[in-house]
Order: structure tokens, then sequence, then C-alpha cells
């Protein structure tokens, strides 16, 4: 019988078989940023934020099949990698360690440096979810706004933004002097991607007007099983430049990337494309 784990609020929806097993905690604990949760359900394993608004789910891995990737939305950041040159990546938010995995596995080209604020959430990560760094993926514990702050202009060629505390992104992590300084740490032709989440309407609608205030247009990707939506946005190539997100040339560079990547067909997750309408009400944030 499947269990629906409970995850509206960071917009994770994943139905998983958990058979008639009872869900067991096999870690609660607290750290100055979260109080943190982790089941097991069936063969399914799930990190969990406990907050005001409830549990929500961060991270889930197989433990039969740790190859499966349980949630929807790293499919969705991974299209970035077909959209934009180059191989220094910066991802702010650990987690259990599922996108640094999959870097792990089918990148070994790229160079990915991942930010975490919070020491237990390492912890956590490699013990429960078998996080560990590698060749070409290096972990770094520090806030991640004042990590960025202190990296050359043009540091890298793609950041991501994976980082929830509570029900929603930190807001230092979320206004537009932030979104700015990650344009400035990004090369000319650069790819920012934020994942967010769309259960609290009009806050991503913010984050939305404030990513378009601080690079022009964007690409939205929404997940059709989660309530996730991957924003990509570019640095232009000069300043002043808008970037372009036609279909054509968009699934050009898939297919000239190569249309899978590990267990993800890109060429699928670039037709979850979505043109969401800013409300006239959203403002910027500051």
């Amino acid at each position: 019988m499947s269990q629906l784990l409970k995850n509206i609020a960071t917009g994770f929806k994943a139905l998983l078989p958990g058979g008639d097993e009872q869900p067991v905690t096999v870690f609660e604990g607290d750290s100055p940023f979260h109080h943190i949760i982790i089941r097991d359900e069936g063969p399914y394993r799930t990190m969990y934020f406990s907050g005001p608004g409830g549990e929500e789910a961060e991270t889930a891995i197989n433990r039969q099949d740790p190859g499966q990737v349980v949630f929807e939305y790293p499919g969705l950041m991974l299209t970035a990698l077909a959209l934009a040159r180059g191989r220094r990546i910066l991802l702010l938010g650990l987690g259990g360690g599922c996108l640094p995995g999959l870097f792990a596995r089918f990148m070994p080209e790229r160079e990915l440096t991942v930010v975490e604020v919070d020491p237990l959430v390492e912890e956590l990560a490699r013990t429960y979810f078998g996080f560990e760094p590698g060749p070409n993926v290096r972990l770094v514990l520090a806030d991640g706004r004042d990590f960025l702050a202190g990296q050359p202009p043009a540091a890298y060629d793609q950041i991501w933004l994976d980082a929830f505390s509570g029900d929603y992104v930190p807001p230092p992590l979320s206004g537009l002097a932030f979104l700015e300084l990650c344009r400035d740490r990004l090369v000319p032709g650069g790819l920012l991607a934020q994942n967010l989440h769309r259960s609290r309407t009009s806050v991503f609608q913010d984050q939305l007007k404030t990513t378009q205030a601080a690079f022009g247009t964007f690409l939205a990707l929404e997940g059709r099983r989660c309530g996730n939506a991957v924003v990509l946005a570019r640095r232009p190539e000069r300043p002043g430049g808008q970037t372009s997100w036609r279909p054509a040339e968009l699934l050009a560079a898939v297919k000239n990337f190569g249309p899978r990547l590990g267990p993800y067909d890109l060429t699928e997750e670039l037709r979850k494309a979505k043109a969401f309408r800013l409300d006239p009400q959203a403002r910027v944030i500051p």
C-alpha cells in the first residue's frame, strides 16, 4: 500500500511505496538552524525539517536502490548543465547530498563546490544518506551568502540555489541584493538555477519578480509530480543584453549536450518549461 510523504510545504510530492511497515524515526535532533527528523518508511529514508508550518521533506533515498532519484526536481536542475558552458559550479545547500552524488557519478569533468551552513546537516548526510565528497565535489561549511561575497567576480560558470529553511528559501538567499551578487559572480553567459516551490504563491511570485529585476528574462521549469519550479536566469554576455529562451535553441543545446544524463532524459525535462505570468501585485524583494 502506498504512502504519500508529508511534504506539501517544500513542494516535494513523492508517492513512496512503503508497504505495510510503520515509519521508524532513526534520528531526531536540533541544530542552531533546524529541527531535523530522519524516518525510514519501507525502503525509503527521508530527511525532514520541522518548523511552525509542520514537517517539510528535504531529501529522500531508496535504501534498497541508492541509484534511484526519488524526487523530481534534480532533473529540472540538471537541465542547466546543457544550457551553459563551463565546468565550475557552485551549489548552495547540501540536504542529503542527492545533487552532489549525481555530479560524482555522472559528471566527473565538472567541478562542484557545495556550501552548507549547518554542520549537523553534513553529518547526517554522511551518516544516513551516504554522502561523501569526491575528486570533483568539494564541501565547504560556511554561510552561503558570506562565501559568495568572498569570491572574485566571474568565479563560476553556474550557481545553483537549493537551500531551504522552514517552509521557504532563507531571506538572505532570496532578495535582489543577493541575486545581483550571484549575477556578478557568474561569468558572462553564466547561468543561475533556483529551486523554488510554489505552495506560497505570493512569495513565489515575488521571487520571480526579483529574478527579473536582477537578470531580465528567465526560464521556469515546472515539476509535474511535485510543487517545485526551477527558475533559470543567465548573466548577459554583454552589459544591457538580454537572454533568448527560444524553444528550438534550447532543444538544440540539449541535443548537442546529449539528451540523457544518468536517470534523466533532459529533453523531457526541458518540455516542462512554463511561462509564469507575473502577478501585477508582485514586488521586488530588497
